[in-house]
């Protein structure tokens, strides 16, 4: 220790380190004692934590049978789920067959642009100043073997098309100012062949540009023909709309208007991609595209039927400008059926939830099926044995806590909670009607073997029970849950409340700070105490060896001083 000199035993010949920690060793004892009933206490807090769990699983399953209508649960079925699909969705389905025609779907209405965005591009001038949407590059492109080259500064459509026709490729090219698109056709009459485009030493992409590298060829009064998939000039979603190119003119900032809803753009930011999104975004209840191969707006209704979809110009003329104020549409249908062969309905949805009482009907083809609506009595068995499940985890998690090894051993309140559960599992239930009076009655029992060295669990006889169903639905569900609130399901959720819940005692005894960890503190609180006065004896102890050995080697001094006198008397 500090300012303590240790000599070891040097003089002595004593092994005082090791009589010091043997010593200590034996005034730990105390100190070990209390470390292990912390332990103790914190594996019995872990155990009050998972009794708890088990505990509120317990009273979850009480509680479904409250609240959650077990015993009103209902299955519909359809004969034909090619024609439609049933699903109870409400709380009081009635229980039947309907036979469901379904003579039309709900399909959405759809508004197209009523002509092209961009304006047609002018096949005089240079590409680059031509108004083609994507830039050409400049470079060598080949049409059935025959190479040609462009230089989109200088050259213009029309002198592509020349150089073609001109050359031994045997095509002839074209372009349709009103249609904005390039045809290249077999100049031979009758020649079906394929038209080859592009070559292993191709460098530009005007093929590519003119869009009939990957068009679908086609044979047109005896040739093969090839025609641009897209306009030339169309518009390019994600430019900024003042410098955008449309064909009806530019557009305008400001505000426009769909099925009511004011969009609000700004030209000199906003492109069309940002205007779709900001229709899609909106309470419009519409979804609007652009389609890149004709070059138009597609709008196209949420909601299904036969409601036209509403564009109404504000302050911008972006409607206009985007030919939707005069847009093509095609209006929607509504769904229409039958039940039972009564009088057609019709609904602009596909998904109908007021047709059968509680039960949601979704159309999917034109057809007929037959719907069944009954109970689900397997749904209400699964639910049964979950509580019988976790009645008997809480049963066998009590019963191993408070065995003589267990971690609650001989904790009266934990084996009063046992007590309580297996009390009344099979207890009478008080004012109900009917033959059943417990769950012994509809088949829910211990078995029919004994085995004194097993805990006992429950079992579910399930023909029994579904006996008991089909006999008294009523009955069976008032000996979980009933307006008096006698049912097992009452008396478990009250009962595991007081014990369970977070004003439960067991969770005063777990909880951080509990009174498990007040007893804890309190253990750590005296350690500290002990371990304070131990440091202090063993100061005590060093020092008193020190000076036994400081002691020996005096005396040891004293000694050979003596003998050294006697040896000088010795010579007189």
């Amino acid at each position: 220790m500090g300012g303590v000199f240790n000599v070891g035993g040097l003089i002595t010949g004593l092994d005082t380190n090791n009589i010091i920690a043997q010593l200590m060793l034996l005034e730990r004892q105390p100190i070990t004692r209390l470390q292990a009933r912390i332990t103790a206490l914190e594996a019995q807090r872990q155990a009050v934590l998972d009794l708890r769990t088990t505990l509120t699983t317990l009273r979850s399953r009480s509680q479904d049978f409250q609240f959650n209508g077990i015993f009103s649960q209902f299955l519909a079925t359809s004969s034909s789920e090619t024609v439609l699909t049933s699903e109870v969705t409400g709380t009081s389905p009635v229980a039947g067959s309907y036979t469901i025609n379904v003579t039309q779907l709900a399909s959405a209405t759809v508004a197209t642009s009523s002509a092209v965005l961009g304006d047609a591009i002018n096949k005089n001038v240079s590409l680059d100043t031509s108004g083609i949407t994507t830039p050409i590059t400049a470079g060598q492109f080949t049409i059935n073997g025959v190479a040609f080259t462009v230089d989109p500064a200088s050259d213009s459509l029309q002198d592509i098309i020349n150089d073609i026709n001109s050359s031994a490729a045997g095509v002839t090219a074209s372009y349709s100012a009103s249609t904005d698109k390039v045809t290249i056709r077999n100049s031979t009459p009758n020649d079906t062949s394929l038209i080859n485009f592009g070559g292993t030493g191709d460098t530009s992409n005007f093929l590519a540009v003119i869009a009939v590298a990957d068009a679908t060829q086609t044979t047109v009064s005896g040739e093969t023909e090839v025609v641009s998939t897209r306009h030339l000039g169309a518009v390019d979603p994600s430019d900024v709309l003042n410098t955008v190119d449309f064909d009806a003119g530019t557009v305008t900032s400001g505000t426009f208007q769909i099925n009511g809803i004011t969009i609000t753009i700004d030209v000199t930011v906003d492109s069309i991609s940002d205007v779709l999104a900001r229709i899609n975004d909106s309470d419009a209840k519409v979804t609007a595209t652009y389609d890149s191969s004709n070059d138009t707006i597609r709008v196209v209704s949420d909601v299904l039927g036969s409601r036209t979809i509403d564009f109404t110009s504000g302050t911008s003329n972006f409607l206009s400008r985007t030919n939707l104020t005069t847009a093509t549409q095609t209006a929607g249908n509504d769904a229409q059926f039958t039940v039972n062969g009564g009088a057609t309905q019709t609904r602009n949805t596909n998904d109908v939830t007021d047709a059968i009482s509680g039960v949601t009907l979704s159309f999917l083809s034109t057809g007929t099926s037959s719907v069944t609506v009954s109970t689900d009595d397997d749904s209400i068995v699964e639910d049964v044995q979950e509580f019988v499940t976790a009645f008997n985890e809480a049963v066998r998690s009590l019963v191993e806590l408070t065995a003589r090894e267990g971690r609650l051993a001989g904790d009266a309140s934990i084996r009063m909670i046992e007590n309580y559960l297996r009390d009344n599992i099979f207890s009478q239930i008080s004012g109900v009607s009917g033959d059943f009076k417990s769950l012994v009655d509809i088949g829910i029992t211990t078995g029919d073997t004994f085995d004194s060295t097993a805990i006992a669990q429950l079992q579910l006889d399930e023909d029994a029970f579904r006996d008991a169903l089909a006999d008294d639905r009523l009955n069976v569900e008032s000996l979980f849950t009933n307006t008096g609130g006698t049912g097992i399901a009452d008396l478990f959720d009250d009962y595991l409340d007081d014990v369970a819940s977070t004003t439960g005692f067991l969770n005063e005894r777990s909880r951080t700070n509990g009174t498990i960890d007040e007893q804890i503190d309190a253990y750590n609180q005296r350690i500290e105490q002990l371990e304070d006065r131990l440091e202090t004896h063993e100061r005590r102890l060093r020092a008193q060896f020190t000076r036994l050995e400081q002691l020996s080697a005096g005396f040891q001094s004293q000694n050979t001083a003596l003998a050294s006198l006697a040896q000088v008397f010795l010579r007189f």
